[in-house]
């Protein structure tokens, strides 16, 4: 197989075209913030390029669709243009810009942006970006030589075959299942007082905590392992901890030295979708078994 000489899209170009629709995928009623990058003016199997007037940030589901033909390229600049509907969207997602607080296997992270760690590795994470909105990243582990999903700053890196994903409008849940159990369902809830906070967590140490605040809601499991994680319980190891708060920490769960071969995301299966073209610059991705 040919070496494609294809680049990637460099950072400033994605967070060009995240801000250009206001953070959020701009179909009218959708808004998800977590993104893909569609070049439709021209496509790049008439000519490979990375430039930002020729290109639109779109959610998966809708990105598949402009694939598809879904939209004209005229309608594709309306969306670019519309400013009206991006801060519209933007609006929306003001709950990404409220401190955070990770609930993970029944503990209570406050401003804790690295979630999930395991072996250096943060697979669950939220960090802040220039304009102070909470960008997620997800890297799932495995003991299965499969791709998994991967996000990185609210952009879709890697999907794999699921036999399961939702992703409503908002980007308030993030569920995905695999074949062999591996697991990770998200859910972000907007705590407005102390009172919401207790009534829905039965704890009242959140004394500290400023709110209003965005909670998300953690289960995550890596299947055949001892780890799973839900919001009111953990199992690391035979271990459970529950019931703790920290604030401000450099980091939520974490685990070092776990003594697992993790076997996600091999690289020879990710090349084996890959097929160069007749473009030098262009590949051509088999997704999905």
């Amino acid at each position: 197989m040919a070496k494609s000489k294809r680049t990637a899209i460099p950072p400033e170009i994605k967070r060009i075209l995240r801000n250009e629709v206001g953070f959020g995928c701009p179909i009218k009623g959708c808004g998800n913030p977590y993104l893909e990058y569609h070049h439709f003016d021209p496509p790049v199997n008439v000519r490979p390029h990375n430039e930002p007037s020729g290109m639109i940030a779109l959610c998966a589901q809708h990105h598949k669709k402009a694939d598809g033909g879904a939209y004209t390229i005229e309608q594709l600049h309306e969306f670019k243009c519309d400013r009206s509907n991006a801060e519209l969207v933007k609006g929306n997602l003001d709950w990404l810009r409220k401190d955070l607080l990770a609930v993970v296997g029944g503990n209570f992270y406050y401003e804790t942006p690295r979630i999930i760690v395991i072996d250096g590795k943060e697979l669950v994470s939220l960090h802040r970006d220039e304009d102070g909105y909470l960008r997620l990243n997800v890297n799932m582990f495995s003991l299965e030589a499969e791709e998994r999903i991967i996000i990185d700053n609210n952009s879709w890196e890697n999907i794999g075959s699921p036999v399961d994903l939702r992703c409503p409008p908002q980007g308030k849940e993030l569920e995905v299942k695999y074949a062999n159990g591996d697991y990770l369902y998200l859910r972000f809830i907007e705590l407005n007082n102390l009172e919401t906070a207790i009534k829905r967590y039965g704890s009242d140490i959140f004394s500290s905590v400023q709110f209003p605040i965005t909670a998300v809601e953690v289960n995550m499991t890596i299947a055949n392992t001892s780890f799973s994680l839900t919001p009111k319980s953990s199992t690391l190891g035979g271990i459970q901890i529950t019931g703790n708060f920290a604030s401000h920490c450099g980091g939520g769960v974490c685990i070092d030295n776990s003594g697992i071969q993790w076997l996600q995301n091999p690289q020879w299966k990710i090349r084996s979708r890959i097929e160069a073209t007749e473009h030098e610059n262009v590949i051509r991705v088999k997704f999905g078994k």
